[in-house]
C-alpha cells in the first residue's frame, strides 16, 4: 500500500444547493493544483539575494576591483537572478547612514577595510552575518561557490525531490550510524510516496511536463558534508546560522534541501528520526497549491546558479561537478553499517523515540497548511455566495411589496 501523503478530497452527501455548489468549486481552485512542492518551487521560486556589504576607503588596488568586479557581476544589480544585493560604501565620502549603516557600527571597530559583511536574505529576518573579513579572492571563492553546493544543484537540477546534507560530526561511527538511519528511511519514502497524477488541463504549462526534463520523480539523495573541509566554510556558515543554537550543536545535522537550494529545516542528533523524516518528506512530495513562496518554511542558500537557464537546458549554467557520482540510498545505507559495525535502526511504530524538535517553522509548512487554504478560501467563496443571497432576497422582497 502506498504511502497517503495527500488529504483526501472531503464529499458530502446531503443534497446541495447552488451556494454550495459555489463554495466547493471556490475551494477545488485553490486545491487544483497538483504539482509537488518540490517542482513548483524549483521551477517558480526565485531565489532571494544575500546581502553583501562591502566598505572601503579611497581607491581601491587593480586586484581588489577585480574582486568586487565579480561581486558585481552575480549581482540583482546587474542580472535578474543575481544571487546576491551588493552595496558598497566608500568612507571617504560620507559614513553610510540607513541599512549599511547599521551593518558599519556592528563592524567598524574590528573592521580592516577593505572590509566584507555577508547577511542572509532580508526577507528572512535572521539578525546575524553568515560571514565578514577582508575583501580578497579567496573569501569571495567560498561566499559563492563551494564543491558540495555544487554537487547539490546538480541534483535538484536532474530531478531530485530533495537533497539532505548530512553535516558530519567528525566521529566516524556516530556519522555512519546517522547516514545508514537516514538512507534506510529515504529508501523506505522513495517506495511508499508517488508523485500525484495531473489532472487533465491542469498541468497545461509545458514547464510541468511529466515527461520532460528532469522527469518528475520522487528521489531523495545524501550528501555528506565534512565540518572541518576548508573549501565548504561558506556553505557551513549559511547552513549554521540558519536556525538558532545550531553552532552550538556537535553531531551530526541533516539539512533538507529542496527547490532551488532552500533549507527546510534542521534536523539534529535524535531529530533524525523515522517521524520527523516522514514529515520532510511529506512535505515537499505534497501539493503546491500555488501558495506564494514567502507562506512556505525553510532558507534559501547562496548556490551560484542559473536556475531558469539550467532548467531551459542551457548547458554552460549546469554545475560541473568533479566530485565523485553518489551511488544509490541503498548502497550508502550498506556502507555505512559497514563502516560503524552496526545494524541499521528500525523504529517501529509502538516503539519509537519520541522526535527531537525539528525545525523552527516546520510544521507550519506542512500538508495541513495547503488544506487550512483551501478551507479558508471556501469560507470566502460561503461569505459572498451569503452577500449574494441576502441581495437577492432583499430584490425579491421588494419586487413582492
Amino acid at each position: 500500500m502506498r504511502y497517503a501523503v495527500y488529504a483526501k478530497n472531503v464529499r458530502f452527501w446531503r443534497p446541495l444547493s447552488v451556494a454550495g455548489l459555489v463554495v466547493l468549486a471556490a475551494a477545488a481552485a485553490v486545491q487544483a493544483c497538483s504539482v509537488p512542492v518540490f517542482r513548483y518551487a524549483l521551477e517558480r521560486w526565485q531565489v532571494d539575494p544575500y546581502e553583501v556589504h562591502v566598505f572601503h576607503r579611497g581607491d581601491l588596488t587593480p586586484e581588489q576591483q577585480q574582486v568586487l568586479q565579480r561581486l558585481k557581476d552575480v549581482s540583482v544589480e546587474e542580472q535578474p537572478d543575481g544571487v546576491v544585493d551588493l552595496w558598497i560604501s566608500d568612507l571617504v565620502k560620507a559614513d553610510p547612514d540607513g541599512e549599511a549603516g547599521k551593518v558599519w557600527e556592528a563592524h567598524k571597530a574590528s573592521a580592516a577595510l577593505p572590509w566584507v559583511v555577508v547577511r542572509y536574505p532580508r526577507m528572512f529576518g535572521i539578525p546575524i552575518d553568515t560571514w565578514s573579513g577582508r575583501l580578497t579572492k579567496e573569501a569571495i571563492d567560498l561566499l559563492l561557490d563551494s564543491p558540495t553546493r555544487r554537487q547539490v544543484a546538480k541534483l535538484l537540477l536532474e530531478g531530485e525531490t530533495t537533497v539532505f546534507v548530512l553535516l558530519e560530526s567528525g566521529d566516524k561511527k556516530e556519522d555512519a550510524a546517522v547516514a545508514a538511519r537516514l538512507a534506510t528511511q529515504l529508501k523506505r519514502m522513495e517506495e511508499l510516496i508517488e508523485p500525484p497524477e495531473p489532472p487533465g488541463g491542469v498541468w497545461g504549462d509545458p514547464i510541468y511536463d511529466t515527461e520532460g526534463a528532469p522527469q518528475l520523480k520522487i528521489a531523495f539523495s545524501i550528501v555528506p558534508l565534512s565540518r572541518d573541509d576548508p573549501a565548504e566554510a561558506g556553505f557551513r556558515n549559511m547552513l549554521l546560522g540558519c536556525e538558532p543554537g545550531l553552532k552550538k550543536e556537535t553531531g551530526p545535522m541533516a539539512f533538507p534541501i529542496f527547490g532551488r537550494g532552500r533549507v527546510l529545516c534542521a534536523l539534529v542528533g535524535e531529530g533524525i528520526s523515522e517521524l520527523n523524516i516522514e514529515e520532510v518528506c511529506g512535505f515537499v512530495a505534497s501539493p503546491c497549491s500555488c501558495v506564494v513562496k514567502y507562506q512556505n518554511p525553510g532558507v534559501d542558500m547562496l548556490l551560484n546558479v542559473r536556475w531558469d537557464a539550467a532548467l531551459m537546458g542551457e548547458q554552460s549554467a549546469i554545475p560541473d561537478v568533479k566530485l565523485p557520482p553518489l551511488t544509490g540510498l541503498a548502497k550508502f545505507a550498506q556502507a555505512a553499517e559497514i563502516e560503524s559495525g552496526a545494524q541499521t535502526p528500525r523504529e517501529d511504530e509502538a516503539g519509537a523515540a519520541e522526535p527531537q524538535p525539528a525545525a523552527v517553522g516546520l510544521l507550519l509548512g506542512l500538508p495541513w497548511v495547503h488544506v487550512i487554504g483551501g478551507v479558508a478560501a471556501g469560507l470566502v467563496g460561503l461569505l459572498i455566495v451569503a452577500l449574494l443571497s441576502i441581495v437577492v432576497w432583499k430584490r425579491s422582497k421588494r419586487s413582492e411589496g
